[in-house]
């Protein structure tokens, strides 16, 4: 992708989507960190959490499978919506893929969040880091990832459990602290 892209709150969303709901860990891209969310039928709380709520989140890896989830809080400090959102860096073309070296413990990742409803209208952008120890977490486990050999049954069972409960099952952080 060549240019500059406008991003705006209630303006169409010019990126394509990789879904059609939940949420999509566009990580250690050229044009950036994304995490896109659709959210259908999204209501006024839940836009509340993604535009300015607590974001807890975390990744479970296994033989070389990931997946991330994201928990969002609502204005009464409790979660709201959780997002799971497997990632894998082979997936990518390697000339689409910005590795970043861990060159110190202190360093953090920026994601960028984008929300959009069913009509693929902009309804939440935000921008949050990873803590230092996920992020030198996260970029250990893709360093590993691209030399493991890719095993089906730790994403099978994963994704036969809820978001909910998995992020229960890993370490989580609050982004953007």
């Amino acid at each position: 992708m060549t240019g500059l892209i406008t991003l705006a709150r209630g303006e169409p969303y010019p990126l394509p989507l990789l879904q059609s709901e939940g949420a999509a860990a566009q990580f250690l891209t050229k044009t950036g960190n994304i995490l896109q969310i659709v959210l259908p039928g999204m209501d006024a709380k839940e836009n509340n959490a993604l535009r300015s709520g607590m974001i807890k989140a975390g990744f479970l890896y296994e033989s070389g499978s990931m997946l991330f989830l994201f928990q969002f809080y609502g204005g009464d400090g409790k979660p709201l919506i959780t997002f799971d959102a497997p990632f894998d860096i082979r997936i990518l073309p390697v000339d689409e893929r910005n590795l970043h070296n861990i060159e110190n413990q202190e360093q953090r990742l920026a994601i960028e969040v984008h929300a959009v409803d069913e009509h693929k209208i902009i309804r939440a952008l935000r921008m949050v880091t990873m803590p230092p120890d996920m992020t030198v977490k996260f970029l250990s486990a893709v360093q590993e990832q691209m030399a493991a050999l890719y095993k089906f049954g730790a994403m099978a069972t994963w994704m036969q459990q809820q978001p909910n409960e998995l992020i229960k099952q890993c370490e989580t952080w609050v982004l953007g602290k």
